[in-house]
């Protein structure tokens, strides 16, 4: 991070903050099954971790084409909710892994619950 600009500094340092808090406070509940999201500027792609963190299921936005990005996550996202139920997973925990709850993540949290999936 020393070549960066302090603009950009300032950026990761907020999200290293962020990502930092919302990880402790999630560990600290000790799920048995979590959510996990990573977001580029083009997809969005979770894992469905269990309490180990091992993977047990997948999602991602990649071969869906809708108008906006917003609305492809929300496609991918009920068809993570339909892997969910198919594997009887009743309660989960989302990890928004550092990104501001708006846009792209917090549509991707209403096509799980639209999934019928118990955040």
């Amino acid at each position: 991070m020393q070549n960066l600009k302090p603009t950009t500094k300032g950026k990761l340092a907020s999200f290293f903050r962020r990502k930092n808090k919302v990880n402790a406070i999630i560990k600290s509940q000790h799920p048995d099954f979590r959510i996990v999201v990573n977001r580029s500027n083009r997809y969005i792609k979770a894992q469905l971790l269990d309490k180990t963190g091992n993977v047990i299921g997948f999602a991602c936005d990649k071969g869906l084409k809708w108008e906006t990005k917003s609305q492809t996550a929300h496609a991918a996202w009920l068809l993570l909710a339909k892997t969910i139920k198919d594997k009887k997973i009743e309660k989960v925990v989302f990890d928004r892994n550092g990104y501001l709850y708006h846009g792209r993540v917090k549509s991707f949290v209403e096509g799980l619950r639209e999934g019928g999936v118990v955040l």
